[in-house]
């Protein structure tokens, strides 16, 4: 059996799911042939620059925009035959130098736009892979549905997705959380790896990031802990950024805590292992990891749509801490040493939703369907 997992960029949380998902099959089942690809690189090139382009301006200057657009289904109706349009003037690369020489049983999307293109080439060319939806958001938006997917992975249970239950049949739905490496559901040696991080014993740790792209106030957040006489000591993960890499570099003498700065990392399951509270923006994978580890969360600089809908839901949870400044966060850290906050309610509000094992079940439900389907194994 073949399987192939079409994504979107790079440097995301849907290549970072979409690799969870390959990993998961390739530990539980060897003898399959899984591919992973980005969608971008079989596209039309200006079509591709000018939509990541798009994408970046809106959020940046215009996120209310992107809200409206995000989440609105007058949006999605007004723009339907535009966007299928484009669907089909974009797929062809893909199935001619992926899919028609792969030839695969199963395509599995991580992202809305895999998903639909994909969904597109399904019924044009007339196959019958099963297609499988996994979003990586705590929220669905309308772009997700189209008549050709099999199955949805959901992100979780609730009673938000209960027009789901009115629009699709059962078996269509399946509640796997957002898929997440295996690494993330198994225990550590935490004295080894604080050895390997440079991280001191006895230390409050805060652990802060901005995705994949080091986006957000870190800099701001850094400095606001700065003369409040805390045990605690700081690990920042920048991404691709280089240059808050460097400006932070030049700004850790200056600091009286303990202070480790590191760039693209894949390891996060360590530094999660070893850390006591997270700083972050509400990317669903960032969520979704922090969440398996029962890691209290500060969710800060959300970005419009997905990230909004994100935090919104862990903070009406009591699953982070959202906060509108930077000082704020040594507010939030006090309170943790001083006990004002405990360790083990947390572990228990999480136990809910926190789904380690999520790349391994949607792995597991996928060969059941094929087999089923009569596929040999």
């Amino acid at each position: 059996m073949k399987i192939l997992i079409v994504y979107i960029s790079d440097v995301s949380g849907h290549r970072q799911a979409a690799r969870a998902i390959k990993q998961a099959f390739k530990e539980d089942y060897p003898g399959l042939s899984v591919k992973e690809v980005n969608l971008f690189r079989h596209g039309n090139p200006f079509v591709r620059c000018t939509l990541s382009s798009l994408y970046y301006t809106i959020i940046r200057f215009a996120p209310g925009f992107w809200n409206l657009i995000w989440d609105s289904k007058e949006v999605y109706w007004l723009t339907y035959l535009l966007r299928n349009m484009l669907y089909r003037m974009n797929y062809h690369r893909l199935y001619r130098e992926v899919m028609k020489p792969f030839d695969p049983q199963v395509v599995v999307c991580t992202n809305t736009l895999s998903c639909a293109i994909c969904s597109a080439i399904k019924q044009d060319k007339k196959l019958s892979y099963l297609l499988a939806a996994v979003p990586t958001d705590l929220y669905l938006n309308p772009y997700w549905f189209y008549k050709n997917v099999d199955i949805y992975f959901l992100p979780r249970d609730g009673s938000e997705f209960e027009y789901l239950r009115r629009m699709l049949p059962s078996h269509k739905l399946q509640i796997s959380g957002i898929p997440i490496s295996p690494l993330f559901s198994r225990q550590k040696d935490r004295i080894y790896l604080k050895r390997k991080w440079q991280i001191e014993d006895g230390l409050f740790t805060v652990l802060i990031m901005g995705g994949g792209q080091g986006w957000g106030a870190i800099e701001n957040i850094v400095l606001a802990m700065q003369n409040n006489c805390l045990p605690l000591q700081v690990i920042v993960v920048t991404g691709t950024n280089r240059k808050l890499k460097r400006n932070l570099c030049r700004l850790a003498s200056k600091l009286d805590f303990p202070f480790r700065v590191w760039g693209y990392v894949r390891e996060i399951d360590e530094l999660m292992e070893v850390s006591d509270l997270l700083i972050t923006k509400p990317g669903g994978l960032t969520t979704a990891e922090a969440l398996s580890k029962a890691l209290p969360m500060v969710v800060v600089d959300s970005i419009a749509g997905q990230e909004r809908k994100n935090k919104e839901f862990l903070v009406e949870k009591g699953l982070a801490f959202n906060l509108n400044s930077a000082k704020d966060v040594v507010c939030v850290i006090r309170k943790f040493l001083d006990n004002g906050y405990s360790k083990d309610l947390w572990k228990e509000k999480v136990k809910n939703i926190a789904r380690p094992n999520s790349s391994c079940e949607i792995a597991h439900k996928i060969v059941d369907m094929m087999i089923n389907r009569g596929t040999k194994i």
